[in-house]
C-alpha cells in the first residue's frame, strides 16, 4: 500500500538528530526486540520488498528509537497466533492491539496509544442517513474479524462473509450490500486509494470504539515504564498527524477538487454568456421598438411576443384578426388563409373545431354555443384558458383575451410534453401512493410491534444464563430445557418478523432490471447452500440471459433451491436447476425427485403463510415472496407435481437481449 508522501521541517529533522545522538550507546549495547505484527494494512502490513511497513510499523521504530532499542519484526498470522508468539518468548512486543480484558490476563500493556472505530459505510446515494437506519439490511463484513460482533450489533442485520478489505468495495459500489463495516481510519483510506471516497459515506454514530497500545511480553515488564516515556516523548501531536496522513491521507481542500474548477469555470462562462446575451437582446428590444414605433399593430404584436412566444393572432376593435406571427403558420398552417382574410375570433375558433383541426372536448354544449360563451367572456374582459388537443395528438394552453383598449388577442401555446408528464406523474403518484402506504403501515407496525421486544428476549436470556453461571448456581435441567426453548422460539419469531418485512418489500424495493447471464448469479447462490449429506445439486453450463434485479435473482432462486432440499422427503435425492426458451421469454426450472406435493395443495403453496409440513421450520413466506418478487419484473412461477414422482417449480422472466433490443428501438 503506497503512503502518502509529506514533507518534514527543519526542526523536526534537529530534533530527530539530537534524539538519536543522545540514544546512541544505548542502542547499539541493547538487543534488539522482536515486534509481532499481523495484516492490517495500512496500520501494519508486508509490503512489495518484503519488509514491515505501515502506520504502526512506523509508530513503533519511533518509540522504539527514542527508549534505546533496536525493532525485530516476525510476521503474525492473526491476533492469536501473537498472544501465542508473546507468552511463548517467540516475540517481546506486539504492534498496536486491541487491549481486551481477555488479553491483559495473558501479557502486558502499554499506555493507551489510540483507539480504533468500526463504522458502517454505505453509498452516498442509499438514502440511510444514520446506522439505525440499516436494520434489517444486508451488512458486508471481513470473516473472522471484530467488525462481524459490530455488524451484528444492527437489528435483523443480514451478514455476508468477504475474505479481506479490499472485498467489500465493489459489491458495495453495485448495490450487492445495503453497507459494510469496517474500521473506520482503514477503510477510509481504502476508499482515497481507490478514487471512490467522494460515492461512500460514514454512517453515524460509529458502532463502537475500541482502544489500542503496545503489548508486551511478562518477561520484559521492565520495558514498560521505558517505552511509555518513549511514547509520551517520540509521539509529539504534529508527528501523530504527519503520520496520520502519510499512511491515512487527508480530507481534500475544496480548492483541490476538479469539481471544483468545472463549477468555477462554468460560472464563469454562464455569467459572462448571460452578460452578453442581456446586451443583445437589450439591444434587440430598442432597435425594434424603434423599427416598429410607427405600426401601432406591428407595436402590439411586439407586446403580445413579449408576453408569450408562442403561436399568436391579434384582432381589432370588432375581433377581426389583423395580424399573426410566424408560430402560428407553423402549428395551424390550415387555418391561415382564413386569419389572412381578416376571420373573426369566432369564426377562428369554430372552424377549429368543425374542421377537426382540434378535438372538442365539450359534451354538454354544441360548438357554437361553446365558441359564444368563450366570446361572452373575453368580451367582459375576462382571460379566457383552457388545454385543447389537436388531431396530430399536440397539446396547446389555448388564451384568448383582450389587449389594450381596441385589441384582442389569441395565443396557442405548445404543452404536450408538460401535460404527458403531468399525466404520468399523476398516475405514478398514486400508485406509489397505495403501494406505500399499505407497506409503510405494515413495516412500522412490525417493527414497533415485533421487532423491539423480540430483540431483547434473547440477550435476556443469556444474561439469566451468565448470572446464574457467575453465582454457581445450578438450574434444573428442565429450567435450561425451558430457556433453550424460549431462545429458540424467539429466534424463530424473529424470522418470521424478517420474513414479513421480506414479503411486504417484495417488487418495491428491486433494484434496477438489467440483462445478465443467471449462470453467474446462480454460482454465487451454490455458495451459500449447502445440500445435507446424500444430495447433490446440479445446474447447466449454460442458460440464456435474462432482464432482471440481479440481487433479488438470487434471493429467489435460494428460496426455491433451499425448498426443494427441505421438503424433499427422502434421505436422498438431486434437484436440478435447467432452463428453456418459449416466445421470448426464458423459463427457469428447479425440479426434484422428492415426495412431490398432493395436487389439493397446488394451487394454495403461493398463499401467505401456507404450510405443509409441520415438522420443517418456517414462516410459510418464501414461495409467496418468490411469487410476488417475479411478478414485479413482468413474469411468473407455476407448479408441476405428482406424488411420489417430485416437484417442478417453473419462474418465466423476459429474456434479457431481447428486451435489450426493445429499448433500443
Amino acid at each position: 500500500m503506497p503512503r502518502v508522501q509529506h514533507k518534514l521541517g527543519f526542526t523536526d529533522l534537529l530534533v530527530a538528530l539530537s534524539t538519536a545522538l543522545w540514544f546512541i550507546p544505548t542502542y547499539i549495547a541493547a538487543e534488539p526486540l522482536k515486534v509481532a505484527y499481523t495484516e492490517f494494512p495500512p496500520y501494519s502490513f508486508t509490503n512489495e520488498a518484503g519488509a514491515a511497513d505501515g502506520f504502526s510499523i512506523d509508530v513503533i521504530r519511533r518509540v522504539l528509537e527514542t527508549a534505546g532499542h533496536q525493532p525485530e519484526f516476525v510476521h503474525s498470522t492473526n491476533p492469536g497466533h501473537t498472544l501465542e508468539l508473546l507468552s511463548s518468548g517467540g516475540a517481546d512486543l506486539s504492534t498496536f492491539m486491541v487491549t481486551t480484558p481477555a488479553r491483559l490476563e495473558e501479557v502486558l500493556a502499554t499506555q493507551e496509544v489510540g483507539s480504533i472505530k468500526l463504522a458502517a459505510f454505505t453509498l452516498r446515494t442509499s438514502g440511510f442517513a444514520r446506522s439505525e437506519d440499516l436494520a434489517g439490511k444486508r451488512i458486508g463484513v471481513v470473516k473472522g474479524s471484530a467488525s462481524t460482533s459490530a455488524a451484528r450489533m444492527i437489528p435483523f442485520a443480514e451478514i455476508v462473509e468477504f475474505q479481506q478489505t479490499d472485498d467489500l468495495i465493489v459489491p458495495l459500489l453495485l448495490g450487492e450490500v445495503d453497507a459494510v463495516v469496517s474500521g473506520q481510519e482503514a477503510f477510509t483510506a481504502r476508499l482515497r486509494e481507490a478514487n471512490v471516497f467522494g460515492k461512500i459515506i460514514t454512517l453515524e454514530p460509529s458502532l463502537v470504539s475500541m482502544p489500542y497500545a503496545i503489548l508486551v511480553s511478562e518477561t520484559h515488564a521492565d520495558l514498560l515504564p521505558n517505552l511509555n516515556q518513549a511514547l509520551d516523548r517520540s509521539l509529539s501531536p504534529a508527528t501523530i498527524k504527519a503520520l496520520r496522513e502519510s499512511w491515512f491521507g487527508r480530507d481534500t481542500y475544496l480548492y483541490e477538487k476538479p469539481a471544483f474548477w468545472f463549477v468555477a469555470i462554468a460560472i464563469a462562462l454562464f455569467t459572462a454568456v448571460t452578460g452578453y446575451l442581456g446586451v443583445r437582446v437589450l439591444r434587440y428590444k430598442r432597435e425594434a421598438a424603434r423599427a416598429l414605433r410607427a405600426n401601432q399593430a406591428n407595436d402590439l404584436l411586439v407586446n403580445a411576443l413579449d408576453e408569450l412566444n408562442a403561436a399568436i393572432v391579434i384582432y381589432d376593435q370588432n375581433m377581426r384578426a389583423v395580424h399573426r406571427n410566424a408560430g402560428f403558420a407553423k402549428s395551424f398552417p390550415r387555418l391561415v388563409p382564413q386569419v389572412d382574410a381578416g376571420a373573426t375570433m369566432a369564426d377562428l375558433i369554430g372552424v377549429s373545431y368543425k374542421a377537426a383541426v382540434v378535438e372538442f372536448g365539450v359534451n354538454d354544449k354544441s360548438i357554437d354555443e361553446f365558441v359564444s360563451d368563450v366570446i361572452a367572456s373575453v368580451e367582459a374582459g375576462m382571460d379566457n384558458r383552457r388545454l385543447v388537443k389537436a388531431k396530430n395528438g399536440l397539446v396547446y394552453e389555448a388564451r384568448d383575451f383582450r389587449l389594450g383598449a381596441d385589441h384582442y388577442a389569441s395565443i396557442r401555446v405548445d404543452v404536450t410534453a408538460q401535460a404527458a408528464l403531468q399525466e404520468t406523474i399523476v398516475q405514478q403518484a398514486e400508485e406509489l401512493k397505495l403501494v406505500n402506504a399499505r407497506l409503510e403501515s405494515f413495516a412500522a407496525i412490525a417493527a414497533h410491534d415485533l421487532r423491539s421486544p423480540l430483540s431483547r428476549i434473547a440477550p435476556l436470556v443469556e444474561f439469566i444464563i451468565e448470572d446464574l453461571d457467575e453465582a454457581k448456581i445450578q438450574v434444573p435441567q428442565q429450567v435450561e430445557e425451558y430457556l433453550g426453548l424460549l431462545t429458540q422460539q424467539a429466534d424463530a419469531m424473529s424470522t418470521l418478523v424478517e420474513d414479513l418485512l421480506t414479503y411486504a418489500s417484495a417488487g418495491t424495493q428491486n433494484g434496477r432490471p438489467e440483462s445478465f447471464d443467471p449462470c453467474d448469479r446462480l454460482a454465487n447462490v451454490l455458495k451459500i447452500i449447502e445440500p445435507p449429506e446424500g444430495f447433490t445439486i446440479k445446474t447447466p453450463q449454460a442458460m440464456p440471459q435474462i432482464f432482471a434485479d440481479p440481487i433479488a435473482f438470487e434471493t429467489v432462486m435460494r428460496n426455491l433451491i433451499s425448498n426443494a432440499l427441505k421438503h424433499h422427503g427422502k434421505g436422498v435425492g438431486t434437484v436440478e436447476v435447467f432452463a428453456t426458451e418459449n416466445l421470448g421469454h426464458v423459463q427457469i426450472h428447479v425440479s426434484d425427485d422428492g415426495v412431490g406435493i398432493p395436487e389439493k395443495y397446488q394451487n394454495t403453496v403461493f398463499e401467505p403463510f401456507k404450510r405443509l409440513s409441520s415438522t420443517v421450520s418456517g414462516s410459510g413466506l418464501g414461495l409467496a415472496f418468490v411469487q410476488k418478487t417475479v411478478e414485479s419484473w413482468g413474469g411468473s412461477i407455476s407448479l408441476s407435481s405428482s406424488p411420489g414422482e417430485g416437484c417442478t417449480f417453473s419462474i418465466t422472466v423476459p429474456r434479457g437481449q431481447q428486451v435489450e433490443h426493445i429499448l433500443a428501438s
